[in-house]
């Protein structure tokens, strides 16, 4: 059973853990308005980029338009919501061409990404990068990272010392690197252990349900019970002595090995839009962890 924790629980920490959790999934860093949804938002934005936006676009502002008409190349800037509406549109555009550059394992500069952003929004550069930026962390669990100052070069890798990205699994495509990521935060913030009713509360928030293919992860399902536990980042077992049968999911011995409580809450307070010292009591395990591991036995030492 759940571990319960011993420190007194933030205004955050007050409410059912897998409530809490899945509210803060719904939050996002761009106005509600801007993508009316009760989900994650950002798949269901990826997934409408191809008319959705655009449609918003086509239904704003009339003097959007007549900035068109003009000939001018930079963006009305009169208008904030525009200008958000449009850098987004823009960090939209540009992940398939950076998850192209992971799965071809290639480095990516800014010329490479400048080509793919409209002219006139290239002064903007940093704001459209930072957004694609956190695209790709959130959604499919990938980081990107300037590796040459001079030439201005990026590598992509998986996010929070992972080393799979489930591309290799028989749902081939996107990376599901960033569907393992928030399951492991589930299991954390519900004391380490979390029983498949939980995860899949959260999930279906998400729009990701157990019976249904998703459109970036595929089966999550299999994901869930097959992928993730063969590979060892999660173990799925019966509570013993538990009537009717309940069934819970811990981290796995890779997991363990390869990511920290730390990395992961701070992957969970990007989609939640704070900070993770909101979470007083996780942030504190977490950093216990971090100085268990950074710090060396002492009696070891003297015994050297």
């Amino acid at each position: 059973m759940p571990f319960h924790r011993r420190t007194q629980p933030s205004e955050h920490e007050q409410v059912p853990q897998a409530q809490r959790v899945s509210s803060s999934l719904a939050v996002e860093q761009v106005p509600q308005a801007e993508v009316p949804s009760t989900s994650l938002l950002l798949p269901a934005a990826i997934d409408r980029s191809g008319g959705g936006l655009d449609e918003i676009f086509g239904e704003s502002n009339e003097e959007t338009n007549e900035c068109n008409d003009q000939g001018t190349e930079d963006l009305c800037l009169y208008d904030d919501e525009i200008v958000h509406m449009a850098l987004r549109k823009e960090a939209i555009s540009l992940v398939p061409f950076l998850l192209y550059k992971y799965w071809t394992n290639e480095t990516v500069s800014n010329v490479d990404m400048l080509s793919h952003i409209t002219v006139g929004h290239r002064r903007y550069f940093p704001l459209i990068l930072d957004k694609a930026s956190l695209f790709l962390e959130l959604l499919f669990g990938l980081d990107i990272k300037e590796v040459d100052p001079i030439l201005h070069t990026h590598v992509l890798f998986i996010a929070a010392g992972i080393t799979y990205d489930g591309v290799m699994s028989d749902v081939q495509g996107m990376p599901k690197t960033g569907l393992l990521i928030i399951v492991l935060c589930i299991i954390f913030m519900e004391g380490n252990c979390a029983t498949e009713e939980a995860i899949w509360y959260v999930l279906n928030r998400m729009e990701v349900y157990s019976d249904k293919e998703h459109f970036l992860y595929g089966n999550a399902r299999k994901l869930l019970f097959e992928d993730f536990v063969s590979e060892q980042y999660l173990e799925y077992q019966q509570v013993p002595g538990s009537d009717p049968i309940v069934c819970e999911f811990r981290w796995g011995p890779r997991a363990c090995a390869e990511t920290t409580k730390m990395k992961v809450l701070e992957h969970w307070a990007k989609f939640s839009g704070v900070d993770p010292m909101a979470y007083p009591s996780l942030y504190e395990e977490a950093l216990q962890e971090e100085e268990g591991i950074s710090t060396p036995d002492i009696t070891s030492l003297r015994e050297e």
